[in-house]
């Protein structure tokens, strides 16, 4: 059942990137089609367990929050609202990497973009981190983008 898990979150992470891809690359001119979820195949463990390890992390957070976080670090154009900002923050930054790493192995994020994914990564990282401790002092957190 955990890899089933697993394997569904990596499956809907593929489609998702393979629709990020297709509409970010559409203006390139050797632009190649999004692949097959049903051809797709996990790329090797960096170390044993690694995927169990990513799987804990991902049952930690909603699907809607997953989805928002995933759209403001891969696509920079979303905001994360401040309930998702906590449950990132709640995730802890060690989970958090794991399921960005796992998420970068997979061979439908283009190498030259990877470096930008991490900028923003850092970007959402430190903003949820500001929104996260503004509503535990009980301030208002809406002068954070």
């Amino acid at each position: 059942m955990a890899n089933s898990t697993l394997l569904f979150a990596l499956a809907a992470t593929i489609l998702a990137l393979a629709a990020f891809s297709a509409q970010a690359h559409k203006h390139h001119k050797h632009h190649r089609p999004p692949p097959s979820p049903a051809g797709a195949a996990l790329p090797p463990e960096p170390y044993p367990g690694f995927y169990a390890e990513a799987e804990r992390c991902l049952i930690k957070l909603t699907e809607e929050c997953g989805c928002e976080i995933f759209r403001g670090i891969f696509r920079d154009h979303d905001s994360i609202s401040n309930k998702c900002c906590l449950e990132l923050v709640a995730l802890g930054r060690r989970c958090h990497r794991k399921i960005l790493k796992a998420t970068l192995t997979l061979p439908e994020v283009p190498k030259r973009e990877k470096k930008e994914i991490l900028r923003r990564d850092a970007k959402v990282w430190s903003q949820c981190v500001l929104v996260s401790d503004a509503l535990k002092l009980g301030h208002d957190p809406s002068p954070f983008p």
